[in-house]
């Protein structure tokens, strides 16, 4: 394993350094939290201590050159998930009275922006816990190693650039003006920016500050963790309409709002992803609308239920308004098809991602096309531009090591001995970082196998597949 070469990979050791620094640096907002509501700050010193010495270690190795390669940056990032989450996961272990496990689910949930949860009742939950865990929806949506490069200089140059690569969801990941560290700050001005914008609207829909800063947290990471255990059901009309608005718009590709800024509204929709998406949508909208209207008091409240399930589920946030569990066996089924598809690349969303739904058909119709006409020479285009052949064959890849993970996923979370349907949920709500799932409110009811297996899926799935399975690669034949 790469962690005992250590001569070969000091600045993995020196990157994980920085990283663990960063991650005690985050620890100081619930110390705050804690202060103003006089909570006991221990369960936070502790692994933030902990953090920062291994830390200061690790980044006192010295490293002559700081380049990183392709592998090196998913290495980086796949260790680095794997430490903010056990290390995450004291502050709940040590203040909550959970196992480890239990913490340790919850932490990943919370950093993998999945919002499903092992408690039964979260109203219980100390306000410091609260945040924390809304907080690593709100870290972990645009990605901790992207947040520690913004206030932890990693490499000089620009060169973790296959860090942000390989932590960033979507096909391709590309910097916006020259600098990383300007894309960043691009980023993260368009990100805190929306996020301020829904909190403000919620408190003037009366909702109160705490409340509205953790549910924004949430929206803005695609979380879906709740400060109350009906998730939003019982707050007004207007603060459920404002988070549904706000769910949709942290699905879409980042870029897109870069470009609408310095180019104007008629940028942004000659994207192909964002018009399949808004479609996409829209029609979700409408099949369960149509075919739940009957189930509520009115027209209106049947069609807020379902814009807002729909942008919750698509955007891979995960809260809810109102037991979905009542809805026909079609819309469940279209609702699952939506844990899997997801929102855009380049957003905060997990899941499949819209963009590579384009040209998994686009490939498919080509194959078909070549099959009636054999010497016809067809491009495959996105966005305008063409695709190479590696780009086709590696989405390709990606759809079925997505579907083999999600076979084993369910294979062995079978033997709690659930239904085949609960069973389906659970792995398709974590595996695509959803959070809300049919039949389970929940998950402490799952074995502790079931729940560490919960855990690699939410990894895989944020982290979108690669950088996990690199980790465990076969050095030898380097």
């Amino acid at each position: 394993m790469i962690w005992l070469n250590s001569m070969k990979n000091k600045i993995i050791y020196n990157y994980l350094g920085k990283v663990l620094i960063g991650l005690a640096l985050l620890f100081i907002f619930p110390i705050i939290v804690c202060f103003i509501y006089h909570e006991t700050i221990i369960p936070f010193i502790i692994p933030q201590m902990i953090s920062l010495t291994l830390g200061i270690l690790l980044s006192k190795i010295d490293v002559k050159n700081d380049r990183i390669y392709a592998k090196q940056g998913f290495q980086i990032v796949a260790i680095s998930w794997i430490l903010i989450s056990i290390i995450g996961a004291f502050p709940i272990y040590l203040n909550q009275d959970a196992g480890f496990i239990d913490a340790l689910f919850e932490t990943v949930s919370g950093f993998t922006t999945t919002g499903s949860t092992i408690f039964d009742n979260v109203e219980n939950l100390n306000k410091s816990i609260l945040f924390w865990r809304s907080f690593s929806h709100f870290i972990g949506g645009m990605g901790v190693l992207t947040f520690v490069i913004m206030i932890i200089p990693l490499s000089s140059q620009g060169k973790s650039m296959h860090v942000l690569k390989a932590e960033m969801p979507g096909p391709t990941v590309g910097k916006l003006v020259p600098s990383i560290k300007k894309t960043l700050i691009y980023l993260y001005t368009i990100y805190l920016g929306l996020t301020i914008t829904e909190i403000v609207l919620l408190l003037f829909g009366g909702m109160e500050f705490f409340d509205s800063l953790l549910i924004s947290m949430g929206t803005a990471g695609t979380g879906g963790f709740s400060v109350l255990n009906s998730s939003l059901a019982t707050y007004s009309t207007f603060c459920k309409c404002v988070v549904a608005v706000f769910m949709f718009l942290f699905g879409v590709n980042f870029n897109l709002y870069f470009l609408f800024f310095i180019g104007g509204i008629k940028n942004i929709f000659k994207s192909e992803e964002l018009r399949v998406y808004i479609l996409i949508f829209i029609l979700s909208v409408a099949f369960i609308f149509t075919n739940t209207v009957g189930l509520f008091a009115n027209s209106l409240q049947a069609l807020i239920e379902a814009t807002f399930h729909v942008s919750s589920i698509i955007t891979s946030t995960g809260y809810s308004v109102g037991d979905i569990n009542i809805y026909p066996t079609s819309c469940r089924a279209v609702m699952m098809l939506l844990m899997l598809i997801s929102a855009c690349a380049g957003s905060t969303c997990g899941g499949f991602k819209v963009s590579r739904l384009i040209i998994i058909f686009k490939s498919i119709k080509r194959d078909i096309i070549k099959l009636i006409h054999p010497n016809s020479v067809r491009a495959i285009t996105f966005e305008g531009k063409k695709l190479s052949e590696d780009t086709i064959k590696s989405t390709s890849t990606f759809m079925f090591l997505y579907v083999i993970l999600i076979i084993i996923m369910v294979f062995i979370v079978s033997f709690d001995g659930f239904s085949y349907e609960k069973t389906m949920n659970a792995v398709f709500t974590t595996f695509g970082n959803v959070g809300l799932c049919f039949d389970v409110t929940s998950f402490s009811e799952f074995s502790n196998l079931s729940k560490i297996t919960f855990c690699i899926g939410m990894l895989l799935g944020r982290l979108e597949i690669f950088p996990i399975l690199i980790l465990f690669m076969d050095r030898s034949k380097e």
